[in-house]
């Protein structure tokens, strides 16, 4: 530990705050005055749990910030070891890795200069054997960090960050240039991960959700899915603008390690809560479209940390697109990450329990009525079209996604039971 190392948090250009280390050597973190200069107090500038204040923020919450940026499980410790600081150290690996993060904060040591504009222009072009290498060695060179390729992505699952330049062709995103695609190859213990997670992917789109777009590839004989990261913004000259975001557990302050709702991470409830005092009016409704969409899919792992905000330059705050969007029941898990009117698993979940849990929002009844209703009835279509779209994937995930359909049809209210059932509440 260096004493008196500080690092300065880049913000669309400003330095807008400071991390050090308290006297047992975990993150602090407090606004710098260019920052209090420029937004007024109050505004959730990098997380609706850090408003701008001029008080130094202690540990707890800056850790759940800045842990939330940093790979989980074995991916933390495999880089932990490779930059030579210990896996607990959260203030050592962010100071590493934090040159190129999810959302739009540029994290480095305070006397560097500051970041040069971002271009995929300087990622280092690869060929096919390059990424082919890059794949093979993830589990010793997770997300692809190595020397000059400092990112990260939180996630224990497998996964190689990776820039597509202006070119088209992949590069490899050196000293801070931003990555804008996530590639995830095929979890060896769960066949055909890739094309399940691309067809509830399109399913989704074609059920009007907004979700990240996704293809599939094959890289030395291994599938993967491609994510195109949803917080870049990249320019046909190859200017990056940086989206801020940050996930439910970190706008709630909850370690990534509770992310689940039976270890203490945010409920739907909690999610909706948070909607309604800070975002867009159609906010919640988006959010029943997507618990819907995870409940048609038996998505049981759809966790805190699957939900993501927004940040965008003027300051609004909106819900991400989906992602990470699977059918986790053909695997045999059944649980469910986020609890819906109680129901903790998702072969148990029928429409008026989606209703029910939409009301303990705040959403009339009529209207989560209208909204699931709407989402079923166009489900066949959609899944047809990603069908077409995704060929490969498992007849089995099919055959879970219509059996999930036919449930929530078939206990879905009429308007005259629904109406009858309002009346005596």
């Amino acid at each position: 530990m260096v004493v008196g190392e500080e690092l300065a948090v880049w913000l669309y250009g400003t330095r807008v705050a400071v991390i050090d280390r308290d006297r047992r050597g975990r993150p602090t973190l407090q606004y710098t005055d260019e920052a209090l200069e420029r937004y007024p107090l109050g505004t959730p500038l990098l997380s609706l749990a850090m408003p701008l204040v001029r008080q130094r923020y202690a540990q707890g919450v800056t850790r759940a910030l800045l842990d939330g940026l940093l790979p989980e499980g074995e991916p933390r410790t495999v880089i932990a070891n490779d930059v030579g600081v210990d896996r607990d150290d959260t203030f050592g690996l962010i100071r590493e890795l934090g040159r190129d993060c999810a959302g739009a904060m540029v994290i480095q040591p305070d006397n560097e200069a500051a970041p040069p504009p971002a271009s995929t222009l300087r990622a280092e072009a690869l060929d096919e054997l390059a990424i082919e290498e890059l794949v093979a060695n993830l589990r010793s060179a997770p997300l692809g960090v190595s020397g000059r390729v400092r990112v990260s992505l939180a996630g224990i699952q497998e996964k190689l960050l990776l820039t597509r330049r202006p070119d088209g062709r992949w590069g490899r995103p050196l000293d801070g240039t931003p990555s804008t695609h996530i590639l995830k190859p095929e979890i060896a213990a769960y066949p055909r991960t890739v094309q399940n997670e691309a067809f509830c992917m399109r399913l989704a789109r074609h059920l009007g959700i907004q979700v990240a777009p996704v293809e599939t590839t094959v890289v030395g004989q291994r599938p993967l899915i491609v994510v195109e990261r949803y917080d870049r913004v990249i320019q046909d000259d190859g200017a990056v603008e940086r989206i801020h975001q940050e996930d439910f557990c970190q706008a709630v302050a909850v370690l990534p390690q509770r992310k689940y709702q039976e270890d203490g991470g945010p409920s739907l409830r909690r999610i909706a809560e948070v909607l309604q005092s800070a975002v867009s009016d159609d906010s919640v409704e988006r959010l029943l479209q997507a618990v819907t969409m995870n409940v048609l899919v038996a998505n049981g792992d759809a966790h805190g940390k699957n939900f993501s905000l927004l940040h965008d330059p003027d300051g609004a705050l909106r819900l991400a697109p989906l992602y990470d969007v699977i059918c986790t029941l053909v695997y045999g898990d059944d649980g469910l990450a986020m609890y819906i009117d109680d129901v903790r698993r998702a072969s148990k979940v029928t429409s008026d329990r989606l209703i029910n849990e939409a009301a303990s929002w705040g959403v009339p009844r009529r209207r989560a009525h209208a909204v699931i209703a709407s989402l079923l009835a166009d489900a066949p279509r959609a899944l047809e079209a990603a069908r077409v779209d995704i060929p490969g994937v498992a007849d089995e995930v099919v055959k879970v996604v219509r059996s999930q359909l036919d449930r929530l049809r078939g206990t879905l209210p009429s308007a005259e039971a629904l109406a009858h059932s309002a009346s005596r509440r």
